[in-house]
This record gives C-alpha cells, sequence and structure tokens, in this order.
C-alpha cells in the first residue's frame, strides 16, 4: 500500500518510474535492463537489508534516496550512509526536494 502510494506522488510530480520492486533479485534485475536516473531505496525489504542494492546502483552511478524510519542510525555500507535521507514518514514536498538534491550530485 505504502509503494502504490509513492508511486501515485511520483507519478503526480511527473516521473516516470521502473517499479516497485518487493525483493533485492527483482531490483537488481530492474538495475540491470532499465535505465534508471534516480532511485528512491527503503533500507530494509522485507526484513532484508538493501546494500546489494546500493552497490550496484552505485557501481552505474545512479544517484538513489534512502527512505528509512531508521532515523539517524547508521545504515550497512558507506554508499547507502552517503546517500540522501528521507525520513518515513514523509511529505510530497519533502520528496520533490529530496529527488531534486540527488539528481543533482
Amino acid at each position: 500500500m505504502i509503494a502504490d502510494h509513492l508511486s501515485m506522488m511520483l507519478k503526480d510530480i511527473g516521473c516516470l518510474f521502473v517499479g516497485p520492486v518487493a525483493t533485492i533479485a527483482d531490483a537488481l534485475v530492474k538495475i540491470d535492463e532499465e535505465q534508471i536516473d534516480c532511485a528512491l531505496l527503503d533500507a530494509n525489504l522485507n526484513g532484508d537489508s538493501s546494500a546489494p542494492i546500493a552497490g550496484a546502483l552505485a557501481s552505474k552511478s545512479v544517484p538513489f534516496v534512502m527512505v528509512t524510519g531508521y532515523g539517524g542510525l547508521e545504515l550497512p555500507t558507506a554508499e547507502m550512509n552517503a546517500a540522501p535521507r528521507l525520513g518515513k514518514p514523509f511529505m510530497e514536498s519533502e520528496l520533490i526536494e529530496i529527488l531534486v538534491r540527488a539528481m543533482a550530485l
């Protein structure tokens, strides 16, 4: 339900998106098969760290935003900690601001 809401928010601001994806394996396939300009990455996917996804995005120089309810806690990898963070819950204006910031890096 949250992913559907986020998808609607992205559509509303004119984004074309690939996803949502619910597993690490599916995300890695999308990264290989699709042209991605920026990604929103939850720190935790069904109980698994999204570190492999962050690594794959970083290796392709795709900017990404960590969407997390963990606040300022240390995340598992340097790539994840270096990425801009969007805390849950968030407003559409915060989403837009962080996406613009990530794309500018």
